[in-house]
């Protein structure tokens, strides 16, 4: 039985994102519900330095989340192998839990600032941006949103993959002569080259 699998991923860099995420949250609910912090106010006493330190904290926090999609996307690209499938699939879920969280985050800040006009336009604007999200998800689901997910991920080419090519039998996506799974739909390249 043949056993030829892609080089495996090295998934140890996930370790300092989820550290990062995990401090973020922990230090801006530690020192957010500390008292000078809660009784230190700017804006007319509106808004408090507690709402800013969770701000800049839960934010943190859901950047490096992003980025953590955003880097995973890249690692399936470049490697392929059977989860090949999930590099357009993981950065629109991410990105829809981003934006459907950062919501209640820059309310932290700008809630003491707003009337009802303009939160109802704030409303608005994460309602569309989170409609907008998960159209981008049920278009990776469906496999149509290749080209939404290269727009933010744009990695650049691995040693070895320019030059000759071979093209995936099952969906015909052009591969690098020295790959051995298609980075489209994962399914195992010949050794032929066909381009």
């Amino acid at each position: 039985m043949k056993t030829d699998t892609p080089a495996k991923i090295d998934w140890n860099w996930t370790g300092r994102y989820l550290a990062v995420i995990l401090v973020a949250l922990i230090l801006a609910a530690a020192i957010g519900n500390m008292e000078l912090f809660a009784k230190t106010t700017i804006i007319s006493g509106k808004l408090s330095a507690a709402h800013l330190v969770r701000f800049l904290g839960y934010g943190g926090a859901l950047a490096a989340f992003w980025m953590l999609g955003q880097r995973s996307t890249i690692a399936l690209q470049q490697h392929g192998g059977r989860w090949a499938f999930l590099q357009h699939l993981i950065l629109p879920v991410v990105t829809l839990i981003v934006v459907a969280v950062a919501y209640s985050v820059v309310l932290l800040v700008i809630k003491p600032m707003m009337n009802t006009s303009l939160n109802n336009a704030y409303n608005w604007m994460f309602v569309i941006a989170i409609m907008a999200c998960a159209v981008w998800v049920v278009m990776a689901v469906l496999g149509q949103s290749a080209s939404l997910t290269a727009a933010f991920t744009s990695a650049p080419e691995q040693p070895g993959t320019t030059g000759s090519s071979k093209s995936c039998p099952a969906c015909g996506t052009s591969c690098g002569e020295a790959e051995k799974f298609c980075k489209q739909c994962g399914k195992e390249l010949g050794s032929s080259s066909q381009g």
